[in-house]
């Protein structure tokens, strides 16, 4: 079962971390190699989409917060794995968990202003375009 409560002990945050990689420096590199396969998967997805759309252009976004957030706590586990005093701090993990969220939530912003009104009039421009090819 995850324990929450060390989240708030000064000591967790802040070091010293002993020597030993904890359970909870395991389950950050899980999700940084879980983060690094959904920016891959979101690529695939891009690529498979066409030119110029929105969908491209949001899943291009997924792409880049994703692999940047798995590098960025891959990297972190590394310095943790070799015990480098400042990068090595579970602060340090947790913050680009919340930078990583904080532009989650600027993707899901454009998602549900912007994206949907895009993917329409691209839609409409697609048929027209289809259409006026016939025509000539």
């Amino acid at each position: 079962m995850l324990d929450f409560t060390k989240l708030w002990d000064k000591t967790y945050l802040l070091g010293p971390n002993p020597i030993e990689l904890q359970r909870s420096d395991q389950m950050f590199f899980v999700v940084s190699l879980a983060f690094i396969l959904v920016s891959l998967l979101a690529k695939i997805f891009s690529y498979q989409s066409e030119a110029g759309s929105p969908k491209r252009f949001l899943l291009s976004r997924f792409f880049h917060v994703f692999l940047t957030s798995g590098a960025l706590i891959l990297l972190w586990f590394g310095s943790r794995f070799e015990n480098i005093p400042m990068l090595s701090a579970h602060i340090t993990v947790l913050l680009l968990l919340v930078i990583w969220l904080v532009w989650l939530i600027f993707i899901a912003k454009y998602f549900f202003k912007e994206y949907r009104v895009k993917q329409k009039q691209w839609e409409e421009e697609k048929v027209k375009r289809k259409y006026l090819a016939r025509a000539s």
